[in-house]
């Protein structure tokens, strides 16, 4: 074990994983580094309506960690503060201040709140997610508050499809698993921020292989949208038509899991338990590639014909998309 104080407080690193993680490298983070570190890390508590559109996917009550990007905006993973109430930061100094949901894109699950009252906040450089190698020593940093601080290594870059309507080309999975990976930074031995943590995963160093550990939205795919998120709220541009599904794939059929109450599906009257079999003419039997075929139909609004096996029968069903963000309730952070 490797033990750093942080606030009067130890917080504990373990270095349960590979030999490969040699000393040298250890060395190169020192207790001062951390400490620095912590001063841009922050913890997000929200309380979302019982009416909010995630509140039965996600809860009423939600918490996790956030990272200041710079003098006035905290970068978090979006579900944390989707359709919050409520907001609370909580800094580094312990006090516990109101928030607001600056911005949210789905595209990538990144959300940026922004203090409401005027605080001094320090900033970890954005760092590129590009650049990450596999022999590199990385931390994941959790609020205090939330949890521990863990060194951690990439152990792989692949694609994630989620249910959700969500899909990443190339997220970082790194191993050990940290359990507050919630909003915590993915940071480098300079402190530069490499990805923002978004789940826990069985099998992080390749499909199939237990292997518990974290995957982390890239922080680079947050530089062509942070203007537009600090502006508008919402990029400008780029955004994929949203149906209100979940599905499943595991039978090796497209499955609905779930149907969002009130969204473009549940208006064209797909169901639970519907088999998706084509998609605007086109055999579909991935959930991946149901995805694809929608987002390569055309932006926000397109209609979408979908092929549904229901009772062993082929049913024909139009879906009007939307914009993910006009479907979710307005904020009301304060």
């Amino acid at each position: 074990m490797y033990i750093f104080r942080i606030s009067q407080k130890y917080i504990f690193i373990s270095l349960f994983f590979v030999s490969s993680i040699v000393c040298a490298d250890q060395s190169s983070i020192t207790n001062d580094k951390i400490q620095n570190f912590y001063k841009g890390v922050v913890s997000i508590d929200s309380i979302v309506p019982d009416e909010a559109k995630t509140s039965k996917s996600l809860g009423t009550v939600r918490q996790g960690s956030g990272v200041i990007i710079d003098q006035n905006n905290i970068l978090t993973i979006g579900y944390i503060v989707i359709e919050a109430s409520d907001i609370k930061i909580g800094l580094p100094n312990g006090k516990k201040i109101p928030g607001k949901l600056t911005g949210y894109d789905h595209s990538s699950g990144f959300g940026i709140v922004s203090p409401i009252i005027k605080t001094k906040l320090i900033p970890l450089k954005i760092g590129n997610s590009n650049k990450i190698e596999l022999d590199d020593v990385l931390l994941i940093l959790p609020s205090p508050n939330k949890g521990i601080g863990s060194m951690a290594k990439m152990v792989s870059r692949r694609p994630f499809v989620g249910w959700w309507e969500y899909f990443l080309e190339k997220p970082i999975y790194t191993l050990p698993m940290n359990q507050s990976w919630a909003g915590a930074p993915l940071v480098n031995s300079k402190g530069e921020i490499l990805g923002i943590g978004s789940l826990f995963v069985a099998d992080a160093a390749s499909p199939g292989t237990l292997t518990p550990g974290n995957m982390f939205v890239p922080i680079n795919l947050l530089k062509p949208i942070l203007n537009d998120l600090l502006k508008y709220g919402r990029p400008k541009s780029g955004m994929k038509p949203y149906l209100g599904i979940s599905t499943n794939d595991s039978s090796g059929k497209v499955i609905v899991t779930r149907v969002s109450t009130g969204g473009p599906s549940d208006k064209s009257g797909i169901r639970k338990n519907d088999i998706i079999n084509a998609v605007n003419g086109n055999y579909v039997n991935s959930v991946k590639n149901f995805y694809m075929t929608i987002w390569n139909s055309g932006d926000i609004g397109v209609n979408i014909q979908l092929e549904i096996i229901r009772n062993n029968k082929k049913v024909q069903f139009s879906v009007k998309t939307v914009d993910r963000m006009d479907y979710f309730i307005k904020n009301r952070s304060y």
